[in-house]
């Protein structure tokens, strides 16, 4: 390894080489002159005092600069540009070092004003964002959440969590999330590292694999009932035209009016067509459901629309709750679930019961009924275990409350026989 050598040396050396020239000079001079040692020493020494004294307050001089100097860089260094610490010096190289030193302090200054700014302006755009993100700090600990990202949590609480307590891993890197976790949906992760005040932060954005599954569902039944509805549709109507048209001319004397098999046949046909063009437009709901229409209300109206419709209901509301939603297709939904709850065959009404948890309104729906028959079935289209049932009421209900970014649970009554259906959906915040 090379020796290394500091610029204290280097001076010093310098420093030395011009004492030593200056005592060769004076033993010299002393020489020529030919002086005893006495008149040697007299002239030597104080050459050599004055000489050496000089050059040790030049070094010591020097040194003060840089340490001066060192000093300003560390005040620049930590944004206090107020003091020049080489005030002393009015002129010169050095003096001209305070304009350099103002015009760095000035670049830098702005430089960091646009830094935060920059840092502000997309912290406050992830805030706006719907997609869930959150920044760890150097230890591993939440630095910055936006509201999207706590509403994926189970408990909106995360002051003083670290990303192990939210369930997340980094392995093999990339972050990964734990089965158990305090997430309420499934995830993926995705992150980017940047560098922030000397340190490194973690940005993790998370994307929800439900929702994918949920449009990817949604799309394949809405081809599938696209298609149903057409071909159906385009059998269905001409032989239900022509049965109302041949008994038509039957009233018209067109055809006997004795009763016959073929009268029957036709009624037949017209009551079976009909049927199935009700059937396929109960489907074609599915899949035209309306963007919804949002507004401020208030859970005591919905109550007084859903007791005009079923007087025997029990409502279970300890106090009203403003919460944003399209009334229309929250109130189809709740027609379907209390009609499926009446349905049920319990020996009471069923009971709808409203609570207000953190950011959330939760409404739970409680029959002591048959139960669940099959609970992987709930949510499959044309499947229903009703004797005159057409599948898909339960499927309407779902997609109605996920049009209002809510979710539908059906349950078994943890406390009884019966089934507990559970609608969450979020408050959103008005000024």
């Amino acid at each position: 390894m090379p020796k290394t050598t500091s610029f204290e040396q280097y001076l010093k050396r310098y420093l030395y080489l011009v004492t030593f020239i200056l005592l060769v000079i004076c033993i010299l001079l002393a020489i020529s002159w030919d002086l005893d040692w006495f008149a040697s020493a007299s002239l030597i020494l104080p050459i050599f005092a004055v000489s050496t004294f000089a050059l040790i307050k030049c070094y010591r001089l020097i040194t003060d600069v840089l340490e001066r100097f060192g000093l300003q860089l560390d005040g620049l260094a930590n944004d206090e540009n107020n003091s020049w610490h080489l005030a002393k010096y009015q002129s010169g190289r050095i003096a001209g070092l305070k304009s350099d030193f103002n015009k760095l302090s000035s670049k830098i200054a702005k430089n960091k004003r646009h830094y935060m700014q920059t840092e502000e302006f997309v912290f406050e755009f992830a805030r706006m964002l719907d997609l869930p993100i959150v920044i760890l700090d150097p230890h591993g600990l939440i630095y910055f959440t936006n509201k999207a990202f706590i509403s994926t949590l189970v408990t909106p609480n995360v002051e003083g969590l670290s990303y192990a307590d939210l369930g997340l891993i980094y392995n093999d890197g990339s972050w990964q999330i734990k089965k158990e976790s305090r997430f309420n949906r499934r995830y993926i992760a995705s992150s980017q590292t940047f560098w922030r005040t000397g340190r490194n932060y973690e940005l993790i954005t998370l994307f929800s694999i439900e929702q994918q599954l949920r449009a990817n569902e949604q799309d394949i039944w809405q081809r599938l009932i696209r298609v149903l509805n057409h071909e159906v549709r385009n059998s269905l109507t001409p032989i239900y035209s022509m049965s109302q048209s041949l008994q038509a001319m039957k009233q018209q004397g067109q055809i006997t009016t004795q009763p016959d098999l073929a009268q029957d046949m036709l009624q037949v046909i017209e009551k079976r067509a009909q049927h199935l063009l009700d059937f396929v437009s109960s489907y074609s709901s599915f899949s035209k459901l309306p963007t919804p229409n949002k507004q401020l209300i208030n859970t005591e109206q919905v109550n007084l629309r859903l007791q005009a419709i079923y007087p025997e209901l029990v409502i279970h509301s300890p106090q009203p709750v403003n919460f944003t939603v399209d009334l229309g297709q929250l109130e189809q939904a709740l027609i379907n679930l209390i009609k499926n709850a009446f349905e049920a065959g319990g020996n009471s009404p069923p009971i709808l019961n409203w609570q207000q948890k953190d950011n959330k309104v939760i409404i739970e729906l409680l029959d002591n009924g048959t139960g669940i028959a099959n609970p992987e079935n709930l949510f499959v289209p044309f499947y229903s275990t009703k004797a005159q049932g057409a599948g898909i009421g339960l499927v309407i209900s779902r997609e109605l409350i996920r049009n209002q970014g809510g979710k539908l649970q059906l349950l078994t009554n943890p406390h009884a026989q019966g089934t507990l259906a559970v609608i969450t959906l979020p408050i959103y915040k008005t000024n």
